[in-house]
């Protein structure tokens, strides 16, 4: 008992030193793994089809949601719970520590870099858009909504904002909204003449919406004569660099695999949309 009392009082004195003299960026990422292997992570996500979201059954579901899952197996982790949470609080929720990770299909840029740890990325998908039925204003990509003259709508926040500047889309004619739900309204209400997302993310508002008003315009690969294929990755904590190198080296095992390829096909997303080959976190984040 007194052996136990001691090495219970080092320990704790260790613990009270390492507080007060910081905790190392290595420490912090030894701790998420700890958490991943014990209790589990914290995850964050956008309820946003196909990436991660609440089905009818209010089941979780969704690409990124079930790689995660994968992946974290590999490494002897779990997930504890997951937090739907409006898209421009996930990465100041990550970086505060509130979630451990963000799952929600985001697009590796440099100024996000800046401000967390990447994963390897493990899509790669193309632009579309949305129209009403018959595409009135015959738009096919930013361009041509330029060229037009006409209103666009995308998502506070998400990379078809900056698609829509480069392609020379005026601020004036560029509508942000919150979600997909008010985009649609917005389209069908004549305040946007196209609304913007993903490829696939197009293909599944165009085929839940039972009116059959709405169709999907041609995905397109290229913004301004530069390629448009944005990748998406797991979003951490910088000071989780650590854990983050680990996890890759999981998740870079298991993207294109027959089971990667399932998970996505299940949701609508196809063969085509896998990261582009020799395509890495490194060179996303220095803007390639």
């Amino acid at each position: 008992m007194f052996e136990s009392n001691l090495l219970r009082r080092h320990a704790l004195a260790l613990a009270g030193f390492m507080v007060a003299v910081g905790l190392s960026g290595a420490a912090l990422s030894q701790d998420l793994m700890s958490k991943a292997m014990d209790k589990g992570i914290n995850v964050a996500f956008y309820n946003f089809k196909p990436y991660t979201y609440m089905d009818e059954n209010n089941n979780l579901v969704g690409t990124d949601i079930e790689l995660l899952k994968v992946v974290l197996e590999g490494i002897g982790g779990n997930i504890d719970n997951a937090q739907a949470v409006d898209w421009g609080a996930l990465i100041p929720g990550v970086q505060a520590g509130r979630f451990d990770v963000v799952a929600a299909g985001m697009f590796v840029n440099p100024d996000r870099c800046a401000q967390v740890r990447f994963s390897q990325p493990y899509f790669g998908i193309k632009q579309a858009l949305v129209v009403l039925k018959g595409n009135p204003h015959g738009l096919s990509n930013f361009e041509s909504v330029r060229d037009k003259g006409v209103k666009i709508g995308v998502i506070s926040g998400a990379a078809q904002h900056k698609f829509s500047t480069r392609a020379g889309v005026s601020e004036d004619n560029i509508l942000q909204l919150p979600d997909n739900p008010a985009g649609i309204a917005a389209l069908r209400a004549g305040r946007i003449d196209a609304w913007a997302v993903s490829a696939p993310g197009v293909r599944d508002i165009v085929a839940g919406v039972p009116e059959g008003d709405l169709e999907a315009g041609p995905a397109f690969a290229e913004v301004a004569g530069e390629p448009a294929v944005s990748h998406g990755a797991f979003a951490f904590r910088k000071e989780d660099a650590a854990f983050v190198d680990e996890f890759d080296k999981h998740l870079t095992a298991v993207v294109g695999t027959p089971e990667h390829i399932a998970i996505m096909e299940k949701y609508g997303m196809t063969q085509d949309e896998l990261p582009v080959a020799g395509t890495t976190t490194e060179m996303l984040c220095a803007g390639g």
